[in-house]
């Protein structure tokens, strides 16, 4: 039964996993739906492995031969999108069985124009939790606006906080993977195409909510980035331009003029903190996942323990 919707597949920030990623996708994703593969500039032996893959099961194949930033690649893919509903998917997204069908009962059963599944991190054991739905707050203060983000469950074991997981309306969403429903947005170009490097998924929540909409999380779909398997050669180029200077820089400016942000806004400093981190990703996937994350995710597993033990009742004398 078609299921009216189109995975529309852009680059994030690496290509050495893009064909794993496309092959999982097909293979745990039940047929019925469209798909739009956004290739900006591959190395040539995956892009030709891309292009078969998508002839070979009646996809739509664009490519490239330049880098694109991440919103241009989505607003190309859309242009090839004829469904209701899209979903933009990184490419270095793997998913479980009933991932797609979770994202659109949730989007059907509630109206929502956003959906976001559990997104998980880093390599398939141990399942560690990216987000869990998203909170977005803003408010004015001293004539600037001030906006926060979280990510909720952050780098936490998924199966200690399953049973707490709901269906439930969340403030924002990540694009390595989100459901969209195209109807909510007929009018307008939504996906602006200056924030090159950062924070164009907060840019569209804020532009939900704004507009009346529901950003919804569901937590029967779940899905993975892989930032944990090692990167090659051939995506230093193309992750050095993602998190450049220069991009990170221009697309937090716009967010400050956009929003109404303050000169030296915490938030848009914490962001280029981040991302200078965050380029040391290439060299730190060189060691293992587990000898990584497995610190972090104890930590945080002791915190919580004793934050549930801490807030359990006294037990009454007898």
């Amino acid at each position: 039964m078609p299921q009216d919707v189109t995975l529309c597949i852009t680059p994030r920030e690496r290509f050495s996993c893009a064909v794993a990623s496309l092959e999982d996708i097909i293979r745990n994703t039940r047929p019925g739906y469209a798909l739009v593969y956004v290739d900006a500039n591959s190395p040539a032996s995956i892009a030709r492995e891309l292009k078969q893959l998508c002839a070979e099961h009646g996809f739509t194949y664009v490519r490239h031969d330049h880098y694109l930033a991440p919103n241009q690649a989505r607003n190309m893919a859309l242009e090839h999108c004829t469904t209701r509903y899209a979903v933009f998917a990184d490419n270095d997204l793997f998913v479980t069985q009933g991932w797609l069908e979770g994202l659109l009962d949730c989007a059907r059963s509630t109206g929502a124009w956003a959906v976001s599944p559990v997104i998980l991190e880093g390599g398939t054991t141990p399942q560690v939790i990216h987000m869990a739905g998203g909170e977005l707050r803003e408010h004015r203060a001293d004539g600037y606006n001030e906006v926060h983000q979280s990510h909720r469950y952050m780098l936490h074991a998924l199966r200690t906080v399953r049973s707490e997981l709901v269906r439930e309306a969340v403030g924002m969403f990540e694009f390595h993977c989100v459901l969209l429903d195209r109807q909510a947005f007929a009018e307008t170009r939504f996906l602006d195409e200056a924030f090159l490097s950062h924070h164009e998924h907060l840019d569209l929540a804020r532009e939900i909510r704004l507009a009346g909409g529901q950003v919804f999380f569901e937590p029967t779909s779940v899905v993975r980035y892989d930032n944990a398997s090692p990167f090659q050669p051939c995506d230093r180029e193309f992750f050095e331009l993602r998190w450049c200077l220069e991009w990170t820089e221009s697309s937090l400016e716009h967010a400050r003029r956009k929003w109404h942000l303050a000169p030296g806004d915490a938030g848009l400093e914490r962001a280029a903190r981040w991302t200078e981190k965050h380029r040391r990703l290439f060299e730190s996937t060189q060691k293992s996942w587990s000898v990584r994350v497995l610190p972090i995710v104890m930590r945080r597993a002791v915190r919580r323990w004793v934050q549930n033990v801490k807030s359990k009742p006294a037990s009454a004398s007898p």
